[in-house]
């Protein structure tokens, strides 16, 4: 290959990769455009390289997440609405393919650097724009939340997901700056993203970067000095941050709304007119009817709504008006979808994926850097906290995104 192609070809490859954190604010479609760019730059490489083509179809890896795409297609053959789980679980295959390509693309640490720092100048820019919307009520380009008084919309125009949006971004920026020892950059920059995600008001997400401060501070940082001065700044900006007369208030609607609703009636009734909560109860009862393979992926506001008529419980008939499109804990939507068969199945692949880091000998540093890039999977998959679909296209570009810097890491190791 002539040195110019080559050149263009990494400027394409550098192009793609730093308009992730911007094909996401565009929507969904720009996105999957986006991915599938970088997907087609890496078929192109690796099908004219044999070494590379060997290497990609004798991975472990791969044959884990083939086996996951694989079972997806069977379950679906069993799914109640057919063409709803396979259209769902056909396409799983081009996260499959973006893995490695982030894999293959990323290792090289001069393109990998030049990316992550255009996505922190991004997600930099985003938080002051939070800050913005969060002091004047409009973001920087006029956009008003929906919910004016309770989330920030940024520049997602009338979506409700900038907290999502930083999460997404903020453990391999913090990575990326902390393995290479610049740890008051890494902190500082992590400090920002924490505060930003708190004040957009979504509540999941903020249980979920709480949940992170300990991991961090416990099983990353090995320097008590460290430990110490992130552990007292973290709770301090959190201090703050929850004293905001507004903020508060937003926070405290969850808990009177969990109460208006347990006080005048049973428990088991409260909860059934909990949002969100409610629906582990119909989950359950999707469950018990389907105990083995569930009802097939993007199938449970359909089982849902059938409960109606199918559940034996006449609390349970009358309270389905209440179903959502997905039940909104991953879980949830695995015990009701897949079954326990199938979410046994499920959980081990990805437990599987994390368990390579077991038989590659570390120093004890180096696997705690490497822990920085497990948090993100882990507390997205703590139970109850409320999360969206887990094979919807969004959360597995975000869960695969995070992975894919575990192995890059990984092998840097």
């Amino acid at each position: 290959m002539n040195v110019s192609k080559l050149y263009q070809k990494d400027n394409f490859i550098l192009l793609f990769f730093s308009l992730l954190p911007i094909s996401f604010i565009l929507g969904n479609a720009i996105l999957e455009l986006n991915i599938i760019l970088i997907i087609i730059l890496f078929l192109k490489e690796i099908i004219k390289d044999k070494k590379q083509l060997n290497h990609f179809l004798q991975s472990k890896l791969l044959f884990i997440l083939l086996i996951l795409w694989a079972y997806l297609n069977i379950n679906s053959l069993f799914a109640i609405s057919y063409e709803s789980s396979f259209r769902r679980s056909i396409f799983f295959f081009r996260y499959i393919f973006f893995v490695f390509a982030s894999i293959h693309f990323l290792k090289n640490e001069t393109l990998r650097n030049k990316v992550i720092n255009f996505w922190t100048l991004v997600l930099l820019i985003v938080s002051l724009d939070v800050f913005f919307e969060f002091t004047y009520g409009k973001n920087i380009l006029g956009f008003e939340s929906p919910m004016k008084n309770e989330r920030i919309v940024s520049f997602f125009k009338d979506e409700l997901i900038v907290g999502s949006y930083l999460f997404t971004f903020i453990f391999i920026i913090f990575g990326k700056f902390y393995n290479e020892k610049k740890e008051a950059i890494s902190i500082i920059i992590f400090l920002i993203f924490l505060i930003s995600i708190i004040i957009t008001g979504e509540r999941a997400v903020t249980l979920k970067i709480l949940f992170s401060i300990p991991l961090i501070v416990f099983f990353v940082f090995d320097k008590p000095k460290l430990k110490l001065v992130t552990l007292i700044l973290s709770i301090f900006l959190i201090f703050v941050a929850l004293t905001n007369e507004r903020l508060n208030n937003k926070y405290e609607s969850t808990f009177k709304h969990v109460e208006k609703n347990l006080k005048n009636q049973d428990l088991y009734s409260g909860l059934l007119d909990t949002k969100y909560l409610n629906q582990f109860f119909f989950s359950y009862e999707i469950l018990k009817q389907n105990y083995f393979l569930g009802v097939g992926t993007k199938n449970y506001l359909k089982a849902c709504s059938e409960l109606k008529n199918t559940s034996k419980k006449e609390i349970v008939r009358k309270k389905v008006l209440n179903c959502y499109t997905h039940p909104h804990q991953f879980y949830y939507e695995f015990i009701s979808e897949h079954g326990l068969l199938g979410t046994i199945i499920i959980l081990t692949l990805i437990l599987t994926l994390f368990l390579k880091d077991k038989s590659v000998k570390m120093k004890r540093a180096d696997k705690r850097k490497l822990f920085i890039f497990k948090i993100y999977i882990i507390v997205s998959l703590l139970p109850i906290i409320p999360t969206g679909s887990f094979f919807s296209s969004l959360q597995l570009f975000q869960f695969f995104l995070n992975y894919s810097f575990y192995q890059i890491y990984l092998s840097k190791k």
